[in-house]
């Protein structure tokens, strides 16, 4: 039902009977291999049809193999019988051209080309030999009609995204279009004006070739591809992946494109002859492996440019995306860019990741960095938080600035019917107002202050020097706060506000409480306990039974969630009459003289408190996001001048809500309370 419906909506786009026939094509395969049963692995159903097309592709490119086209073989297979013989003795045969095959003589097509299907089921091959003679050949062998056949090639992508949903080491390949999109048009704009000479573009971890298509459709619709040559350079360690790139491209009539099987990190591909070549790197590698730095340190020099000292010095673990934005700057040319989707450990996690941007913003130039929803990967079946992340092999000027934007929506959203994750149109997506704001942005470039481009979506650029100031998360650069902090400026200069960091207000206890022991009838405060105003659960917190026990608190103790801050959670600690404890996800705080923990707490839920807060987050996805300790206590709060005054409008209202908020625990205590002796009589 779920492929029914994407197809369809494709469909609409485009009623042509071309499109329709393809649309329907795909799903009567899928459903004929259901009810045959065969090939219950998802690749292996797209390895038969990729095979098929091999041949296609090879009787147009290859015509001196004297290879068939599919339609030929079908017109002499008027029945299904040894029509897999026939297409196993061709595919054979198309294994070895030039087309199909690496510098290392060996072919994209595997060792084993042949149809994973037994000769009796020709059926189900003949369908899909007819499929893409109906429908890729209508437009491989005629003057190509560019709109249908992206829409045909969407379609396309939708079946391979299908196949690869359950399967997250796939699926990781499958970059959504609206983000290749962006990139290759970004990567575009880097080279337009270059003239008579050959461009290299490079993935190094290719996947299924999204990167090298879309760029090589960019430029040679183009006004450049009369002045220069492009060589498309992708290389996958995973064969499945190579096999789908190189397809890929053939389909564009990119022939000359260079396609390899190998592992980028390590030496021995054809990534070794390109050491400082590559004009453009469009990539979104692979997270989460892990390689040791004794695998490395033989040839650490010079792939690893900015962790070849850790590499040398220690024996130790990895992370992939470290190593492969290190390699990437070794394949640069110096003046080349790369532009990386990367994880937010690599823009805000300590430790190498740091040490890793250390040496990207001193020895080279960081250009952008633009935040992606946590839906950009939920297909994949993955929501980490990821950035495009934009850098240029050359030192940075003394007027240079970095381009920050986060982009809420792409257009879509990923739910699932009966466990099957399908991509849903809703909202807008907000790349391309980005791409249109950081085309424009370049004209301020010798401003010393950070310039806000758009409010929503969020675009904004800063003085480079703000990179080794502040981190880099695009959400801490957000053109939200920095309005914020221009309205508490402006509150300031205005003679009747001054602006006070957090800091100077409050004392945090977690340090000094660390090692007092709690008594065994200590009662537990959980982040879930906590409402809006400060409110607080009695019931769920009489109830709760924590796995550990949790830091001490005290009556007075104000405590803010640091996790998920989008939804405000603060509490001043009232007394029960026994002692509490609290979760390690609160920031404890100690009100300082002369201010009150209910004034601390009132501030801190204020529309100017949230909007820095917010701002300040990080973390792996959007359901783990958090604001540490230092960034939290560098808040700025705006204080009335003369708010000691007794009967100020300030006073009266803190006072106010200590009395409302006092009420409202010892309400919730004697709803507790009745609600215990409720069940007790009735229980008798």
């Amino acid at each position: 039902m779920t492929k029914i419906i994407i197809y369809c909506r494709l469909s609409s786009m485009d009623e042509t009977p071309l499109l329709q026939k393809f649309n329907q094509g795909l799903l009567d395969i899928r459903e004929t291999f259901h009810k045959t049963g065969r090939l219950d692995d998802s690749n292996a159903k797209l390895d038969e049809i990729v095979k098929l097309l091999c041949v296609e592709v090879a009787s147009i490119y290859e015509p001196q193999s004297n290879i068939p086209s599919l339609e030929n073989i079908l017109n002499r297979h008027k029945n299904s019988d040894s029509f897999i013989r026939d297409i196993n003795r061709i595919l054979v045969k198309a294994s070895y051209l030039d087309i199909f095959c690496n510098s290392a003589g060996e072919s994209l097509l595997g060792s084993n080309p042949r149809l994973n299907l037994p000769e009796s089921e020709g059926d189900i091959a003949k369908k899909m030999a007819q499929l893409i003679v109906e429908t890729f050949n209508g437009y491989l062998r005629s003057p190509n009609n560019l709109k249908t056949f992206e829409l045909i090639n969407e379609s396309f992508g939708h079946f391979v995204r299908d196949n690869f949903r359950n399967n997250i080491e796939d699926a990781q390949y499958m970059t959504t279009p609206e983000v290749v999109n962006f990139i290759c048009e970004l990567a575009f704009d880097e080279i337009k004006h270059t003239k008579n000479r050959n461009i290299i573009v490079c993935d190094p971890s290719c996947g299924v070739g999204s990167f090298l298509v879309q760029f090589y459709k960019i430029w040679v619709h183009s006004k450049l591809a009369n002045k220069t040559q492009v060589t498309l350079l992708g290389q996958d360690k995973v064969d499945r992946m190579a096999r789908l790139a190189k397809i890929n491209l053939l389909l564009f009539a990119a022939k000359k494109a260079i396609i390899q099987r190998g592992n980028s990190l390590l030496p021995g591909s054809i990534l070794d002859k390109y050491y400082e070549k590559c004009d453009l790197i469009l990539t979104n590698p692979p997270f989460g492996a892990r390689f040791r730095t004794t695998e490395l340190n033989l040839h650490s020099h010079q792939f690893f440019p900015c962790l070849n000292d850790f590499i040398q010095s220690t024996d130790a673990n990895l992370d992939s995306e470290l190593l492969f934005m290190d390699r990437y700057l070794s394949l640069l040319r110096p003046g080349g860019s790369a532009f990386v989707v990367v994880p937010d450990a690599i823009i805000s996690a300590t430790g190498l990741p740091k040490l890793m941007r250390n040496c990207l913003s001193q020895q080279y130039s960081v250009i952008s960095i633009t935040e992606l929803p946590a839906v950009t990967f939920a297909q994949a079946g993955t929501r980490t938080k990821t950035c495009i992340l934009h850098f240029r092999k050359e030192k940075p000027h003394s007027n240079s600035r970095v381009f920050f934007a986060s982009a809420k929506s792409l257009g879509f959203e990923v739910a699932s019917r009966k466990g099957v994750p399908f991509k849903r149109h809703e909202g807008q997506n907000e790349l391309p107002k980005i791409l249109q704001s950081l085309r424009s942005q370049s004209g301020n470039a010798k401003t010393n202050s950070t310039i806000t481009h758009s409010m929503d979506p969020s675009c904004v650029s800063t003085p480079y020097a703000k990179l080794s100031e502040e981190p880099w998360t695009p959400n801490h650069h957000s053109a939200n706060r920095y309005s914020t902090l221009a309205m508490l400026d402006e509150k300031s200069l205005s003679g009747g506000f001054e602006l006070v960091r957090l800091r100077d207000l409050v004392m945090p206890t977690n340090q000094y409480r660390r090692s007092t022991k709690l008594s065994t009838d200590t009662k537990c405060i959980s982040v879930l306990h906590v409402g809006d105003f400060g409110s607080l659960n009695i019931r769920e917190l009489m109830e709760y039974t924590p796995k550990y026990p949790g830091q001490p608190c005290a009556p007075g103790d104000v405590l803010f969630s640091k996790i998920n801050p989008r939804i405000p959670r603060v509490l001043v600690v009232p007394n029960l009459g026994f002692p509490l404890s609290c979760s390690t996800e609160f920031e404890v705080m100690r009100a300082k003289e002369p201010f009150s923990p209910y004034e601390i707490m009132l501030l801190l839920l204020s529309t100017y408190a949230q909007s820095q807060i917010n701002s300040l987050t990080s973390g792996t996805s959007s359901s783990h996001n958090r604001i540490k300790t230092e960034q939290l206590l560098n808040i700025l709060l705006p204080f009335p001048k003369g708010r000691n005054r007794p009967n100020s409008s300030y006073s009266q209202l803190i006072k106010n809500y200590q009395t409302a908020h006092t009420s409202l625990v010892q309400a919730n205590i004697e709803l507790h309370k009745d609600w215990q002796h409720i069940n007790k009589l009735l229980t008798k």
